[in-house]
């Protein structure tokens, strides 16, 4: 066999488990109840298994689900219609609040209308181009320190472990990126906590999934609430410090931190205060490092997979350094670099589903959508649908360049979001997926390491188990 040939990836990433047919369940409102109450227990143990298998077939499929009806959606040009064109219409609903609500508290994640536009508009300036700029070096830093300890790896043959490497890798950022270097705790514990907190959140209780009452059995959030308490000693801490040096002004160089600190609606001239300071720092600093790390973990594993890929890679950004590792600048002129990072979003979202709630009654070609109806769109879905790509399941950075693009609808390819409340720290994800291929791939040979990792559908596309490679040195 070719060792330049990729492993053959299937065209779907996940399988759900066997379920009766749509045409069976639609004959039988026993079957139906049966299945209701079976789907929503294995999706509180895999989010993935929310869609039903016939979904990846359909543009999309309309279930009532007790009485509620649920709209689960295959199609790019509904869902910017539902993200964008008509997104007034749309909310994030109950869902959003059910696991998110006790972590993050009234945050930009949740919030809606008025609240939430103004909201938005004080944390932009903290991913703005000058704010990114200011953290271009840190992100630098870390990849390199990473790669160095790779480079002992490959010394000594070892395997690599992606998926601690790659949460170690941002979360490091994300605490030098926020604070700088007064982070106070230890950075290990910190990292302990968000993963213990966002891996207790992404499994919901079925009882809250059907709105049972309060007295209805439900599992203890003692240990959650006492990680969030610890949690919030440490950042509350470092936010009142800000607070109490925001009268001298904003430093000359700031931590995303303090841009936060100091932003000032334009509109009202209001600044947030400490609680919202601390809402809104967990959502971006545990979601751009959770997102970004399971996107590294599955994409590194994905080029161990794809050797031919992976020297063609390498070729253009060795040939682009001139003599020193690449910068940013650098890394995003090399078209096929970002291009690569696009296709294994495409491949592997980290946020594969997103959900809203229709306001009011609305009509999108022949899809009447009621008042209330919830809306799930599958992002995991959509990114492979073979109406939009060719041979959905192979790995081509192509499809991103000029050519590639052309004639493809817009919402094809969502792993950010899109329309208004497309994510806010998309462009920090960006750049640190970008620089970990610009600086890896002229620098290593990965090898995959045993199969495929199995996906787990929890707040983000995880893996079931430790992600591990093994690491070669090409110079």
């Amino acid at each position: 066999m070719d060792a330049s040939a990729p492993i053959p990836a299937p065209d779907t990433l996940y399988t759900p488990p066997p379920s009766p047919s749509l045409a069976r369940l639609a004959r039988s409102p026993i079957l139906r109840k049966l299945h209701m109450f079976r789907a929503i227990w294995r999706t509180s143990r895999n989010f993935l298994n929310l869609y039903h298998p016939e979904v990846k077939d359909r543009r999309w499929l309309v279930n009532k689900v007790g009485p509620e009806t649920v709209i689960s959606v295959n199609d790019a040009d509904l869902a910017r219609h539902i993200l964008q064109s008509n997104s007034e219409n749309y909310v994030k609903g109950r869902f959003y609040e059910i696991i998110f609500g006790e972590f993050l508290g009234e945050s930009s994640l949740i919030m809606e209308g008025g609240a939430w536009k103004q909201r938005r508009r004080l944390i932009s300036p903290a991913f703005n181009a000058r704010a990114m700029k200011g953290v271009e070096h840190v992100v630098e830093k870390h990849v390199e320190a990473m790669l160095a300890r790779w480079e002992r790896a490959a010394d000594g043959g070892a395997e690599v472990n992606l998926t601690e490497d790659a949460a170690e890798l941002t979360m490091r950022i994300a605490m030098e990126a926020f604070f700088s270097a007064d982070m106070g705790a230890d950075p290990a514990r910190i990292a302990r906590l968000m993963e213990d907190i966002i891996t207790f959140s992404g499994s919901i209780d079925m009882a809250d999934v059907l709105d049972l009452p309060w007295w209805a059995p439900r599992r203890s959030k003692t240990q959650a609430r006492a990680w969030i308490a610890e949690l919030d000693a440490w950042l509350y801490a470092l936010v009142d410090k800000r607070l109490e040096e925001r009268g001298k002004g904003e430093p000359e160089r700031p931590d995303l931190l303090d841009i936060l600190v100091h932003a000032r609606d334009a509109e009202t001239g209001e600044l947030l205060d400490r609680r919202a300071i601390r809402n809104e720092v967990l959502v971006l600093f545990a979601a751009g490092h959770e997102t970004t790390a399971q996107s590294l973990a599955w994409g590194l594993d994905r080029l161990a997979r794809e050797p031919a890929w992976q020297d063609r890679l390498a070729a253009a950004a060795a040939e682009a350094e001139a003599g020193a590792s690449l910068s940013v600048a650098e890394a995003k002129a090399v078209g096929l670099l970002p291009a690569a990072y696009d296709e294994l979003l495409r491949l592997y979202p980290p946020a594969f589903s997103v959900g809203r709630q229709a306001i009011a009654e609305d009509r999108f070609e022949d899809l009447q959508i009621p008042a209330g109806a919830r809306i799930q769109l599958a992002i995991h879905l959509i990114q492979r649908n073979p109406r939009y790509w060719t041979e959905p399941g192979r790995f081509d950075p192509t499809r991103f360049l000029a050519e590639g693009r052309a004639n493809r609808p817009p919402f094809a390819h969502i792993p950010f979001g899109g329309g208004p409340r497309i994510c806010v720290g998309l462009a920090l994800a960006r750049m640190e997926g970008l620089m970990a291929l610009a600086r890896t791939l002229p620098r290593f040979r990965l090898e995959a390491a045993g199969a495929p990792p199995e996906p787990l559908g929890k707040i983000t596309l995880r893996t079931r188990g430790p992600v591990k490679v093994r690491v070669l040195r090409r110079r």
